[in-house]
């Protein structure tokens, strides 16, 4: 992986050198103890004041388990993560290893003011600590010794020693996507550091806004968006929440209301979901719903929020019963998708997304279908001309759909549900974690394009395309668990597109062409069950 982690002891420059490294190279900077701090909502002494030390090493743990996929990061550890045998032996798997190594006047020339260390309460801590943690460093695969070097001379050591692959990048300016709907106009920005431009790109200038993400994406690019709004004289409210797809719940949107109401949010403030797909759906429907209707923007940083969620206006939360089965239609009214954010994400979120984006060219686009065909190894290192391309083809096509159906009153947008149906339930069976919601979407596509193969007229050779593309991205083309006709039952009755018992089922009659087709509830209930 093209990844850095910094080790060594407190004082030892951990965070400064890995902003300087970060700027100099190009990968993304983290720091494992501000993500615990947001993840917790407290500072690094209130947590070891509430949990102890042994607390909060166990959210060492779990924070080094949410970033060990990332890529192209600079991650400084906190001083002790690497106490733990396993987490030494975890990072030396997942990136470059570098010791800041420091000596003791140094440390305490450096924290001589700094109260926040909860365990420096007594000064001569630092000798004993030092001590304790001899040889802990020694599985490093470098040393630099920073006591007497800038936190910019400490970077350029490191850069001169360790071989790091600088992300692509180029000096593309965003593209602009105009979405007309007719509840709502707004624009898509599209583009590498199109972020850094949010005031530009604003409709209009808010007092005040609230910033909905999870842990690790407020770790990796809070800053840049509160940093913007900052300048531009406007404050800034973070609203953490868990990560993941079980969290995507009323309760969590109910805590949503509580820190927003606290802050006395009012109709005229700005909302701005920054994640992905789950941040963007919580965040378009608390915006729908406080008030009834506060002012909401889109900050997707995944591949799949840039090309799905995050365009379209479609929010809500799961049930018991089913996904997303309680939402609304609410359109944002900015939507930035900054091609950057896709080089720091884990391979198996953005093979992933690709599913998304291999249904938009299925259904719409045979041009855009060859494109991931005969382009496969440059989308998979990510060169980022083609993933604007990608991206910029994704959002046009699904701009047209929702522009002519924008709250699926004419068949037009429910063409979007294609591979959703069966891969809803294959997702609602693996209780939303150990199936993604691409690669449900995945084997979907290929469950559905072969049930249309009975009565569509598509090509068996157009099937055997789409399997061998979906399998060519690393995405799962078959779900290796029985599935009982109850479940099948129980999931697809709740689903959206079922009318007055029958399946309104999108179907595949060729690549880049798709209708809706209304399909006998137990004619459906049948191919599941020979499958």
């Amino acid at each position: 992986m093209n990844n850095i982690f910094l080790i060594g002891f407190m004082g030892s420059g951990k965070d400064s050198v890995g902003r300087e490294i970060a700027r100099r190279s190009g990968l993304t900077f983290l720091s494992s103890d501000a993500m615990i701090e947001l993840s917790e909502g407290q500072t690094i002494g209130a947590i070891f004041s509430k949990k102890g030390e042994a607390g909060f090493r166990r959210l060492e743990k779990r924070a080094l388990r949410s970033i060990k996929r990332l890529q192209n990061v600079v991650i400084a550890t906190g001083g002790g993560l690497v106490i733990d045998e396993k987490n030494r032996r975890l990072l030396s798997r997942i990136g470059t290893v570098i010791h800041l190594a420091v000596d003791s006047d140094t440390v305490k020339q450096r924290l001589r003011n700094d109260r926040s260390r909860p365990l420096l309460k007594e000064w001569n801590a630092v000798e004993r600590l030092l001590s304790e943690r001899k040889g802990i460093y020694d599985f490093a695969d470098v040393v630099v010794e920073t006591s007497t070097k800038t936190p910019g001379q400490i970077a350029e050591t490191i850069l001169s020693k360790v071989k790091i692959k600088e992300p692509q990048k180029t000096a593309s300016t965003p593209g602009i996507i105009d979405v007309k709907t007719p509840t709502a106009d707004y624009k898509v920005a599209i583009g590498e550091d199109a972020v850094t431009r949010l005031a530009e790109f604003l409709p209009f200038k808010p007092k005040r806004c609230a910033i909905i993400s999870n842990p690790l994406a407020a770790a990796l690019y809070l800053d840049t968006v509160t940093d913007q709004l900052n300048k531009d004289g406007v404050e800034a409210v973070p609203v953490i929440i868990p990560d993941g797809e079980q969290y995507k719940n009323l309760k969590t949107v109910s805590m949503i209301y509580d820190v927003l109401l606290s802050h006395h949010f009012d109709r005229s403030d700005l909302l701005i979901g920054r994640g992905g797909g789950v941040i963007t759906d919580i965040a378009g429907f608390v915006a729908a719903t406080l008030k009834r209707g506060c002012r909401l923007i889109h900050i997707p940083t995944t591949l799949l929020a840039q090309v799905d969620a995050g365009i379209g206006g479609k929010t809500g939360v799961n049930h018991s019963r089913g996904k997303n089965l309680i939402g609304s239609f609410y359109q944002p009214e900015l939507v930035l998708a900054d091609i950057n954010f896709l080089q720091t994400l884990p391979d198996r979120e953005f093979r992933n997304a690709l599913a998304e984006v291999i249904k938009i060219a299925m259904i719409r686009d045979k041009e855009y279908f060859e494109i991931l065909e005969n382009h496969h190894d440059q989308i998979l290192a990510r060169d980022p001309q083609l993933l604007q391309e990608i991206v910029t083809r994704a959002i046009r096509l699904k701009r047209d759909i929702i522009q002519a159906d924008e709250k699926e009153l004419n068949d037009q947008r429910a063409l979007l549900n294609f591979g959703h149906t069966v891969g809803h339930v294959f997702e609602a069976a693996s209780r939303f974690r150990g199936l993604k919601h691409g690669e449900a979407v995945a084997i979907g596509m290929v469950w559905e394009a072969r049930f249309a193969g009975q009565f569509s007229g598509i090509d068996e050779s157009d099937i055997r395309r789409l399997v061998s593309l979906i399998d060519g991205y690393g995405l799962p083309v078959e779900f290796r668990r029985k599935l009982s006709a109850d479940l099948v039952q129980r999931y697809i009755i709740q689903d959206k597109k079922v009318r007055n018992g029958k399946l309104n089922l999108p179907v595949v009659s060729a690549i880049g062409k798709c209708h809706i087709k209304e399909i006998e509830w137990e004619q459906f209930l049948s191919f599941m069950d020979q499958i």
